[in-house]
């Protein structure tokens, strides 16, 4: 049964993924990324397509791809 537009289903998803946003900009910030808003989006796209990934192929194995994918994506962007 879906539920209503503006929900509080939809209201509590939106507030999860905002949070989720904030925590990786801060994270980036804190590592040092140079462009701690492009990391930050960089990482919101693979961390929600690591969790489809792994709930439609029912393959937990998206996991490790994921934080390797990660790894390569805060070394690029985090100056020496």
């Amino acid at each position: 049964m879906p539920t209503p537009p503006g929900g509080v289903v939809e209201q509590a998803a939106q507030d999860c993924h905002t949070w989720l946003h904030e925590l990786f900009f801060d994270l980036a910030q804190q590592a040092g990324a140079t462009d701690a808003k492009s990391l930050a989006h960089q990482l919101i796209l693979l961390y929600d397509g690591a969790g489809i990934s792994a709930w439609l192929d029912r393959d937990p194995s998206a996991e490790t791809a994921a934080r390797s994918v990660a790894a390569t994506l805060v070394e690029a962007a985090v100056p020496d």
